[in-house]
């Protein structure tokens, strides 16, 4: 028993509205939970910066927000065909601070650290004024026209000193000579016809007559002498 052969797969398509729709909701869900995560370590490691509790909150929300701001920065520029790279460099360094105010949170280090993480995450704070402004400006602000191109030096030209032309004689062209054609090439060579020599002539063959059978040759009289005579003239 032959099975039938076997159609084609069924295979999810990458560009898909479904497929898209389910990871965006995905990425949400983990920036989320990983912002709820970060938060309460965040919020208790700005307070050893000498950050007030009532304000210890927004700490968390200038890093992690950051991070997400220069990501979309990022593609929008890259978008557009300009130069990303400071935006994902602003946003590598946004997310070694988070991680490392974890860690250090995590660990339960001692008061030195402390002191030198609580001093980083409040110095970052204007530092993410200053570029998230650049990021929106960016993203704002149009470029004026022309303004992408390179602007091409401008060359003077040198002076170019005027002689009086030379007067060369003329060279006498030399005989070409000729050429013959391909056809004159592929042409035989004309051929004269040799003189045919003249027939000689032949006698004409004598044709004998037979002589007729029924009629007598005529006799010739014979002359009986003393009967030889010629009639005599008349005279009157």
């Amino acid at each position: 028993m032959t099975r039938p052969p076997a159609g084609p797969v069924a295979r999810i398509a990458a560009d898909s509205r479904p497929v898209l729709v389910f990871t965006v909701a995905l990425t949400v869900a983990v920036a989320l939970a990983s912002f709820a995560l970060s938060f309460a370590s965040l919020r208790d490691a700005a307070t050893w910066g000498r950050v007030p509790e009532a304000l210890a909150f927004l700490v968390p929300v200038v890093i992690d927000a950051s991070v997400l701001v220069y990501g979309l920065v990022a593609l929008v520029l890259r978008a557009r065909g300009r130069s990303s790279a400071w935006a994902w460099l602003l946003m590598f360094g946004f997310t070694v601070v988070s991680v490392g105010a974890n860690a250090a949170h995590a660990y339960d280090v001692g008061p030195e650290v402390r002191a030198l993480v609580g001093v980083v995450l409040v110095a970052l704070a204007p530092l993410s004024v200053l570029t998230s402004t650049h990021a929106l400006a960016s993203l704002v602000v149009a470029d004026a026209p022309g303004a992408g191109l390179a602007a091409e030096p401008v060359t003077t030209p040198e002076p170019v000193s005027v002689r009086a032309a030379e007067v060369v004689p003329a060279a006498e062209p030399e005989p070409v000579p000729a050429i013959a054609t391909p056809a004159e090439q592929s042409a035989p060579a004309e051929t004269r016809p040799e003189p045919v020599p003249a027939p000689t002539p032949v006698p004409a063959p004598v044709v004998r007559r037979a002589p007729r059978v029924g009629r007598a040759a005529p006799l010739a009289q014979a002359t009986l002498p003393g009967l030889d005579f010629e009639p005599a003239a008349v005279t009157s």
